[in-house]
């Protein structure tokens, strides 16, 4: 592999990691003050969303409510199966939101970033950008041996 490329790599490696790190702490930052310091009200659900794909399936909660400032906010989050099979189109829910961007809200216990998602995350991220900061930073290599040669006495 050329240096240019292992450096390119190296870069993509880093970059990516060290931003993913930052948005997975950014979001348990947001929504750890929303739950300590956000505002309660009640909310209805909209919408019920499956997305079923090969590998896996989403919950999708659609819901509305109106923030303490009157304004009319609609939103939408991943949830457990146990609550999206539990709630139906109509009943009211607990949401959570902030008061400065009413936008970034839950329903009350669900569709937060948890301790542990982020830890996870930590564990593999900085591995990864680690590694992409070694490819980085390398040597190309030992220096060519004909530079070598001309330096060194010659044999006797």
């Amino acid at each position: 592999m050329s240096l240019l490329a292992a450096r390119v790599l190296g870069a993509s490696f880093a970059a990516i990691g060290l931003t993913v790190l930052v948005l997975t702490w950014g979001m348990y930052r947001r929504d750890s003050l929303i739950v300590e310091e956000g505002a309660h009200t009640q909310g209805t659900v909209t919408q019920k969303e499956f997305l079923a794909y090969s590998d896996d399936s989403d919950y999708v909660l659609h819901y509305a409510f109106t923030a303490h400032d009157g304004t009319s906010v609609k939103s939408r989050r991943n949830v457990s199966s146990g609550l999206w099979k539990r709630l139906r189109v109509g009943d009211t829910i607990q949401v959570l939101y902030s008061r400065e961007q009413p936008r970034w809200s839950f329903p009350e216990g669900h569709g937060l970033m948890s301790l542990g998602l982020a830890l996870f995350f930590t564990v593999v991220l900085v591995p990864i950008t680690l590694l992409g900061l070694l490819i980085l930073l390398a040597r190309a290599g030992p220096a060519s041996s004909a530079v070598d040669s001309a330096a060194a006495p010659p044999p006797s």
